[in-house]
């Protein structure tokens, strides 16, 4: 009987040591393209109250969460509705509130996984400087051909072109005169 304890329990001590082994490897390739990894958030300990041990910052992603599901899906009223939904949810002690904090992990997951990536690739400073380089060459091109300017003139000879025609053809005064007799064969 010992022995077959002893055989049971050196598997189970093989599996789990192979089981981490490759979660190891995975996270250090990983680390190895993005930087060190973020702690993972810990699980919630249920109990018999669950808004007590449900953090807000998993109960606001859960909401983010259910919100853009809900505007990918049919727009944003339901994104509305989903963002309040799956923030609820998140405070229930049941299979529900148990997908909804899931997804609210994730969210902060990705959080800390984007951030982890600008730190190390500096994102944002280049998507702003880029925006800055576009502006400034539409500004450049602007002063050079002067593009402002002539679709500013460009609508008000528009405009101009509009009243003279009204004037010269009178439509809005034929348009009313034909309104008036319709409504009055209809009354």
């Amino acid at each position: 009987r010992k022995s077959f304890k002893s055989t049971n329990l050196s598997n189970n001590t093989a599996i789990n040591q192979s089981s981490l082994n490759s979660k190891m490897t995975a996270n250090n390739d990983i680390e190895e393209e993005y930087g060190v990894i973020p702690p993972q958030p810990q699980q919630e300990q249920k109990s018999s109250s669950s808004s007590s041990t449900t953090s807000d910052k998993v109960i606001g992603a859960a909401a983010i969460a259910g919100g853009v599901a809900g505007l990918v899906v049919a727009g944003p009223l339901i994104g509305v509705i989903g963002a309040v939904g799956a923030g609820a949810l998140a405070t229930q002690n049941n299979k529900a509130g148990d997908v909804a904090r899931a997804s609210g992990d994730v969210v902060i997951s990705a959080g800390k996984r984007a951030k982890a990536v600008d730190e190390k690739h500096h994102v944002v400073d280049k998507t702003k400087k880029a925006a800055a380089g576009v502006i400034q060459k539409g500004k450049d091109i602007d002063e050079k051909h002067h593009i402002r300017d002539k679709t500013k003139k460009a609508a008000s000879d528009l405009v101009q072109k509009t009243k003279e025609f009204e004037e010269k053809h009178k439509l809005g005064e034929k348009a009313g005169k034909s309104m008036m007799k319709g409504l009055n064969f209809i009354s």
